[in-house]
């Protein structure tokens, strides 16, 4: 984790190993630089703290969000996880109620995320306690239509029952995958301002202007309000299939997202695999590669960013 990087109170506690009353009572007796606007550097918390190294914040949460369906957002979620996977500890977060990427791999489990919300005061489980496992550095949090029932805030801390949950995971994992529903509202936001980067994929056969306006304008506010650290990664041109009007597309779109240099082609072997329940690479290596590239440039934007 970048040592400038700005960690909110809860975060900060966590890394210090204090309850978040007393590290703030702390925080003031010292007073800390950022802890009137509840924004603190880790480079700041060092000079005032032995940190728990054990409990460092240091994975990289991306959402992958765009308001319209059919987007191949399931797809892009689950195979950029994959390639991610194949040199760092990833994980992927359904967060759709459809739960198309749980239903790929586990009919009806047992428990899903809504199970460690909390949501309405309602028992939790550790969200570690219900992940499955992909492959063997790949997994999955699954999801259920229940999903569907995180509509109305009841309380403030409702916008933040996703990163609550995910807290004592993220220093376990490198990247952590958030499959987002295709709408805006209270599970989106939540995803926002769980997640460190949103990636927006969109279908070059169904482009929408309004659509990603839409989304920009929420990130926007997201980033005001309640998330200062949310970046935009970009968007991905996905499911591409000529070369015709590309640039005026990427344009188009370059007015609110960056565009990443990798694009996903249209191939039949990717939707394929998902029918026969198998994993890309597994299925189609010379699909999988398009997933690599992209991962690459993945990590790179990061990597930019945290400089």
């Amino acid at each position: 984790m970048s040592s400038s990087k700005e960690l909110t109170i809860k975060e900060s506690a966590t890394l210090v190993g204090l309850g978040v009353k007393e590290f703030r009572e702390r925080a003031n007796q010292l007073k800390i630089p950022g802890i009137k606007t509840e924004r603190i550097k880790k480079s700041t918390l060092e000079k005032y703290f032995n940190l728990n190294q054990e409990q460092e914040y240091d994975s990289h949460v991306i959402a992958i969000s765009n308001q319209k369906g059919g987007e191949g957002k399931t797809t892009l979620s689950l195979a950029l996880g994959e390639a991610l996977a194949k040199q760092d500890k990833t994980l992927l977060i359904d967060w759709d109620p459809q739960a198309n990427a749980t239903n790929l791999f586990h009919k009806e489990p047992e428990k899903t995320v809504m199970s460690a919300l909390g949501y309405r005061n309602k028992d939790k489980v550790p969200l570690e306690t219900i992940i499955l496992p992909l492959t063997k550095n790949y997994d999955l949090v699954p999801a259920s239509i229940e999903l569907a029932n995180l509509t109305t805030p009841y309380e403030m801390n409702d916008f933040e029952l996703l990163k609550d949950a995910l807290l004592p995971l993220r220093s376990t994992y490198k990247y952590i995958i958030i499959d987002c529903p295709p709408s805006l509202g209270l599970i989106l936001e939540n995803a926002l301002i769980c997640a460190d980067y949103v990636l927006v994929p969109i279908q070059t056969r169904a482009f929408s202007v309004q659509g990603i306006k839409d989304l920009y304008e929420t990130i926007e506010r997201i980033q005001k309000k309640a998330n200062p650290r949310l970046k935009l990664l970009g968007a991905v041109l996905n499911q591409y299939e000529g070369q015709k009007a590309l640039s005026g597309l990427a344009e188009s779109i370059k007015k609110y997202f960056p565009v990443f240099n990798t694009f996903i082609r249209r191939k039949e072997t990717i939707p394929q695999s998902q029918a026969k329940m198998m994993l890309l690479s597994d299925y189609d290596p010379t699909s999988m590669k398009y997933f690599i590239e992209l991962a690459e440039e993945v990590r790179s934007k990061i990597n930019v960013q945290e400089k």
